[in-house]
């Protein structure tokens, strides 16, 4: 994953952050490597079986895949409900779409996939049209996130399922490192997003948008290998972040990251980050 970062936009009447503005070849590059990056993390992995199998799509469902980026997810998607289901992936980024479209067509899966280009705020579905709607590390991208569950449910048919999963980055724990300097990373990482604490808000945007059956499964993702696939590099892409919010020095940072690069060495290196998946259910 590269080392620059995506934050909020400097525009007030534009509340998206530049995960929205991804289509110059460099921009959905950089993009695509955040992705992987954190898609192919060992505990992320275990998160997204455990999150879709509380949601369970099963075959011959339309599910309709919200902020799909490059379509990891999506492809699960499609090979649950296989055969005779399909999968409609929305992105405001036609770039990293078509990554995903590409992956679906090396697997045999795009005949099941439709790509949109749009806005979560505002889906250009008629009602009722899905049985499923989903999104996954969106709304903490997105203001009003409440939108954007209202018009998951309007597409959703009655008794149809809505399930949002959503991180809380003031969760995130990191040994070793100085108890200040730590609380610093953990402010600079929820202050970066547009609602770095969505995760704990979900359960209640659910209820308001009369949703039903509302369940909730927090998730921990755990490192303590430094496994250089997946958070440690999340990890290390932080460092110009927490150094850009002022928090922390330049010198402090890079001190910090020797000693988290000698603790994995030593195999004292610790990582955590809960994540919430809720799941409800349209009223019939």
């Amino acid at each position: 994953m590269p080392i620059s970062d995506m934050t909020t936009s400097d525009n007030p009447d534009d509340p998206t952050d530049r995960w929205a503005e991804l289509d110059g070849p460099e921009a959905v590059a950089a993009a695509a490597g955040r992705l992987r990056q954190i898609t192919n993390a060992p505990s992320e992995i275990a998160a997204q079986r455990r999150f879709l199998d509380l949601l369970a799509p099963g075959p011959g469902e339309h599910v309709l895949d919200v902020g799909a980026g490059t379509g990891e997810i999506t492809l699960e998607l499609i090979r649950r409900v296989q055969p005779d289901g399909a999968v409609t992936a929305l992105d405001p980024s036609h770039g990293l779409l078509a990554i995903a479209q590409t992956a679906a067509q090396e697997e045999g899966l795009n005949k099941a996939l439709t790509i949109d280009i749009g806005d979560a705020r505002d889906l250009p579905y008629a009602d009722d049209r899905f049985d499923i709607a989903f999104c996954h590390w969106v709304l903490l991208h997105v203001e009003p996130p409440e939108d954007v569950i209202r018009e998951m449910a309007r597409v959703v048919r009655p008794g149809g399922r809505l399930m949002c999963v959503e991180v809380d980055w003031e969760t995130m724990t990191i040994s070793p490192g100085d108890r200040d300097l730590v609380r610093h990373i953990v402010r600079a990482n929820v202050d970066r997003q547009i609602d770095g604490q969505i995760g704990r808000r979900l359960v209640s945007m659910f209820r308001q948008a009369g949703l039903q059956n509302v369940r909730v499964e927090p998730i921990v993702d755990v490192d303590c290998d430094g496994d250089q696939d997946g958070w440690l590099e999340v990890l290390k892409s932080r460092i110009p972040v927490v150094v850009d919010s002022g928090l922390v020095s330049s010198q402090e940072a890079q001190q910090w990251w020797s000693e988290v690069e000698e603790a994995v060495a030593r195999g004292d290196y610790f990582f955590s980050l809960t994540q919430f998946a809720v799941v409800g259910q349209k009223p019939n």
